[in-house]
């Protein structure tokens, strides 16, 4: 059955929610369970001694014998000149990510049967086109060379508002360092970034993005809303424009990018669909490259962005676990254990037994006298 899936990569756990293509349309996005105990998996890879990754809730598990081989917070750090180092081995952060979204897509293609037709990855909002580079180079290089990039804030909103009109809309993105504040206006390439301000206090993120708008001249009352997502907390009062929260608002970045994967298969206006996949660039969906910045950082010398190399990849079992091995070796030490008990309880039982006694035959014969040879076996009559 095809379907698209959209990727959210946050700071300490990654979601991933799915459309399916019915025959009559594409479906409203649904989670993709990739935790444990939930939708949610923590943004975590555990590398062990034999070169197998987890990932996930189980690399946290794993991580508790083996702290210094769990890695953590290396999406943030995509285009770091310093990489991250496990085992010895130094890693380009950027690898490490791919090896996330390699994951995600493992688990939506066992539960479909087939790989996604689309796959969208968020990224922070502050990320310029030097990073989306590198991140784009480490997923051709895991085989996911169409994955398209948009910014997190730009996901959240297409979960609700669609991009027409002209209008600008609010993103709190909520997280352990605070919140990320967004405004963005609606253009004919879609959902654009107008302003953001990171590391707000969780109470005063509306607020700020009244500010924002204000700044940008436009009242709070005419903004067409504000979506909340992240670790969202209550929001007291009444607000001058609508307010977007889900029941769970750590899937709904995931959800828009789902949303966004679902679009890319719809006829644009003025035109015929067309089969080939175009970057996101080059569409009507959200633009994420913006002009000439000085913000990124000064021209520096190369850096080596070759991408871990994963172990041979045979399916999700291998990849996201080493758990199949080590099952499959207890259960050859578990039978050879039986075996052996089994020998030793056979031969045990038969050294308790004595030699057997000749069956009794009855006879009308006298016994022998004592100390009297017998003329026959028989015995005397």
């Amino acid at each position: 059955m095809p379907y698209v899936l959209g990727i959210d990569i946050a700071s300490t756990r990654t979601t991933a929610a799915t459309c399916v293509d019915s025959g009559d349309g594409w479906g409203a996005p649904e989670p993709s369970w990739l935790g444990a105990r939930g939708p949610a998996a923590a943004s975590a890879v555990f590398l062990d001694d034999d070169g197998y990754l987890l990932t996930g809730d189980a690399a946290v598990e794993a991580g508790r014998s083996a702290p210094a081989r769990l890695l953590t917070g290396f999406h943030e750090r995509v285009g770091d000149d310093v990489p991250v180092i496990v085992g010895g081995e130094r890693f380009p952060p950027e690898s490490l990510s791919a090896v996330l979204v390699d994951a995600a897509v493992d688990q939506a293609a066992e539960r479909f049967g087939e790989k996604p037709r689309h796959i969208v990855l968020t990224h922070p909002a502050g990320w310029g086109s030097f990073r989306r580079d590198l991140l784009r180079r480490a997923l051709a290089e895991a085989g996911f060379p169409r994955a398209a990039l948009v910014a997190a804030p730009v996901a959240a909103l297409h979960a609700y508002l669609a991009p027409h009109g002209g209008v600008t809309a609010g993103v709190c993105e909520f997280g352990p360092d605070g919140a990320v504040v967004t405004i963005a206006a609606a253009g004919v390439n879609g959902w654009q970034p107008v302003k953001t301000v990171e590391g707000v206090e969780p109470a005063e993120a509306v607020g700020k993005v009244f500010e924002l708008a204000h700044g940008a001249g436009i009242p709070p009352q005419a903004l067409a809303g504000i979506v909340l997502c992240g670790e969202a907390p209550p929001v007291p009062g009444r607000t001058p424009c609508p307010l977007f929260a889900s029941s769970d608002p750590v899937l709904t970045v995931a959800t828009g990018a789902a949303n966004i994967a679902a679009r890319r298969d719809v006829p644009q206006p003025g035109g015929a669909a067309s089969n080939a996949v175009a970057t996101i660039e080059t569409t009507l969906l959200p633009r994420v490259d913006v002009p000439e910045e000085l913000t990124e950082r000064p021209e520096r010398p190369p850096v080596d962005i070759t991408p871990f190399p994963l172990p041979e990849r045979t399916g999700a079992a291998k990849l996201l676990s080493r758990r199949k091995p080590l099952v499959a070796g207890a259960a050859v030490v578990v039978l050879a254990a039986s075996t052996l008990l089994l020998t030793l309880t056979t031969r045990e039982a038969t050294a308790d037994k004595g030699p057997e006694a000749p069956p009794t035959t009855s006879s009308s014969c006298a016994p022998p006298t004592p100390g009297a040879t017998p003329s026959t076996p028989e015995g005397r009559c």
